[in-house]
């Protein structure tokens, strides 16, 4: 009897013991799971303009009529590897009430020692896709990139410009001057770039005049990799001067009914 007593007892303890070693072992899983957002501390904050025409050319009178893009090329001047973040702000209406995607959150980015990245303006679009779950679709962009650094960059903006049709006709490359700013920085987490449930809204909104008598394009495809609505396929835009046949990569395509 004593005998089948103490092997009653030794087999919950042993059971005891596997359980709890299970549960911090998938609590520790869990833990590491869990990715938190990366704080930095940066020192210099650029702001470069950026004006880009993206579904169609722009015409609401604010600029010229015409098709607008921006690059923006950041290099680390610095023999260490460092990481910087960047927002976009875009430019409203003086005075208007502020918007839930008036500013994005920021991005990280690691650059390499004496490495450079560009940023043009369908990545610059990216920034807006998702924002809690909605991605919006700009017929046209005018702001701020906002980038902040631990150190001083080089941080250049390539603007081009043309008539709605044919190609480029003006270039004008500026170099961006830095704002001793000290700042620490949270870095939004990494998100996918296809909005939750397909919900998308278009920027300006429907019937502005930015779109004037022209329906307005969904741009899809890019870097980005933007999905297009359920029956409806991603097909390369011929208006613009990216081409997949003739060596350009990752060119943004229009949502067309299949």
């Amino acid at each position: 009897m004593k005998e089948t007593l103490m092997i009653k007892f030794f087999s919950v303890l042993l059971g005891l013991l596997c359980w709890f070693s299970f549960t911090g072992v998938l609590r520790i899983a869990q833990a590491e799971s869990i990715k938190h957002p990366e704080m930095i501390k940066t020192e210099y904050q650029y702001a470069a303009k950026v004006a880009c025409s993206l579904m169609l050319p722009h015409q609401d009178g604010t600029l010229a009529k015409g098709t607008y893009r921006t690059i923006v090329n950041i290099h680390n001047p610095t023999n260490k590897k460092i990481t910087i973040a960047a927002k976009v702000a875009l430019a409203t209406q003086f005075g208007s009430e502020p918007g839930p995607f008036d500013v994005t959150p920021f991005k990280g980015a690691v650059l390499q020692p004496d490495g450079a990245v560009g940023i043009n303006c369908f990545d610059i679009a990216g920034y807006f896709c998702p924002i809690d779950g909605v991605c919006v679709d700009f017929a046209f962009l005018e702001g701020f990139l906002v980038v902040k650094s631990p150190v001083p960059l080089d941080v250049v903006g390539v603007y081009t410009a043309r008539h709605t049709d044919g190609e480029v006709e003006s270039i004008d490359v500026e170099a961006v001057q830095p704002q001793k700013i000290q700042d620490t920085i949270k870095l939004g987490s990494a998100e996918s770039t296809k909005p939750i449930n397909g919900k998308r809204i278009e920027y300006p909104p429907k019937g502005s005049s930015a779109y004037s008598d022209q329906k307005p394009k969904q741009m899809c495809g890019g870097i980005a990799g933007f999905p297009c609505p359920a029956g409806m396929q991603c097909v390369d835009d011929p208006s613009d001067d990216c081409h997949p046949t003739q060596g350009g990569a990752d060119c943004p395509g229009i949502c067309k009914t299949k």
